[in-house]
């Protein structure tokens, strides 16, 4: 959001109760958007000193403490529970104008809350079909960056769209949908496990990366890592501990199935190491990748070339930083990335988070953590702990660019 600067108070038009209700409304819905809390937690102080208080901000993933003061009154604290958030970058964009209207007078506050409410009964931008398309076109794509042939990527998309339908159902169940994680990775192990065996030059490892790569959470290791890096210890190390959660519950779902497997007669040995696609096969499933991302993080239809925009300038950066250390390619990447997505939003006035999230997703290194935890698993404990320190040395290095960009060019909006 861009707080002008001739803003004067308002505060006669509401209580400060009333106020602080909007305050805590604003910020519940950014959460349950997927805002990170460091810029939630900014964006609440500015909107209080705005109208001529000041706010104390206590924010994590799953809830919101603010603490309210006007001169001369007693200070008023409330706070608010989020129970689940998920990424959309149109219903932020959405948020982002309502605040900005109401920053400026356009609307009174009272207008503003009732916008934000009736933003949940919007029809979400893309159609459930399209969603799972979505769902098999990234897994699909991935199957390619990870070095797998034609059929490895389209039994990849299969298996992704299976594992997003069986995460679907499994979400509609307030208790079931904590195992879709579990779920996934299982299916994943048995759908890799049926076609290797019938067809073992496949590679068994790629089917069964490409298939859990949306579960693996890599996003939220590296936004953990940036909210430590701000010095939001309690929302970073939640965050990090929701990712290391989710790694257990997928490689626990592979290792079971895995494990059955043995003892019914072993698994099949695994094939030579595959060799990859050509470049215009790589630069399609680039496309494929970005729209698809696109797609599920919920970027507006009119902006969805700017998701193939941010994937394609992610892709780019570490393309020609191949001869580099994995952990400087992904410093540059970051940072381009960074100064692309800033650049953009204030030229369009839109939030940041819109054109830099889609490439972000290309970059974070969740895969490492993915393999790492399946080499320690297969008692493989000095790969595995070399594969779990490059995922923290490139989420870092991810982290460190991200910083640097904001500060060479800061974006214009807060959000």
């Amino acid at each position: 959001m861009n707080l002008p600067a001739d803003v004067t108070a308002t505060s006669g038009k509401l209580s400060a109760a009333e106020f602080l209700e909007y305050l805590l409304e604003v910020g519940g819905t950014l959460l349950s958007y997927g805002c990170p809390t460091h810029r939630l937690e900014d964006l609440v102080r500015e909107l209080a000193r705005s109208e001529g208080y000041d706010a104390s901000v206590f924010a994590v993933p799953t809830g919101l403490f603010v603490t309210l003061t006007a001169p001369g009154e007693t200070p008023l604290f409330r706070m608010i529970r989020v129970e689940e958030w998920a990424v959309d970058l149109e219903r932020l964009m959405l948020v982002d104008a309502i605040l900005n209207e109401a920053a400026a007078h356009k609307v009174p506050i009272q207008e503003a809350r009732r916008r934000l409410h009736d933003l949940e009964k919007l029809p979400r931008p893309y159609p459930r079909p399209l969603f799972w398309a979505a769902t098999a076109g990234a897994a699909g794509a991935s199957a390619v960056f990870f070095r797998g042939g034609p059929w490895e990527a389209l039994i990849g998309a299969a298996g992704g769209a299976l594992i997003g339908l069986i995460g679907w159902q499994l979400g509609r169940s307030r208790s079931a949908r904590y195992l879709s994680d579990f779920a996934g990775g299982a299916t994943a192990a048995l759908v890799a496990g049926a076609i290797t065996r019938a067809w073992p030059e496949l590679s068994r490892e790629v089917l069964v990366l490409s298939g859990v790569i949306l579960l693996v959470p890599g996003m939220a290791l590296t936004t953990g890592l940036a909210e430590l890096a701000r010095k939001n210890l309690v929302s970073g190390a939640a965050r990090l501990m929701e990712a290391l959660i989710t790694f257990l519950s997928i490689v626990f779902g592979i290792a079971l199935v895995v494990g059955l497997e043995s003892m019914m007669g072993g698994t099949p040995a695994a094939p030579s190491p595959p060799e990859g696609l050509a470049l215009p096969w790589q630069l399609l499933a680039l496309v494929v990748a970005s729209l698809s991302f696109g797609v599920l993080f919920r970027v507006p239809r009119r902006l969805l070339i700017t998701a193939v925009a941010s994937g394609a300038m992610a892709w780019l950066a570490m393309l020609l930083g191949g001869s580099l250390p994995g952990h400087i390619a992904a410093f540059a990447a970051a940072l381009a990335l960074c100064l692309y997505a800033n650049g953009v939003a204030r030229l369009t006035h839109r939030p940041a988070q819109v054109f830099l999230l889609p490439g972000m997703v290309l970059l974070v290194p969740g895969s490492f953590g993915f393999r790492s935890l399946e080499a320690i698993l297969r008692g493989d404990l000095l790969g595995g702990a070399m594969r779990g320190f490059e995922m923290f040395l490139i989420a870092g290095a991810l982290v460190t660019g991200l910083l640097v960009g904001n500060v060479v060019l800061p974006a214009k909006k807060i959000l």
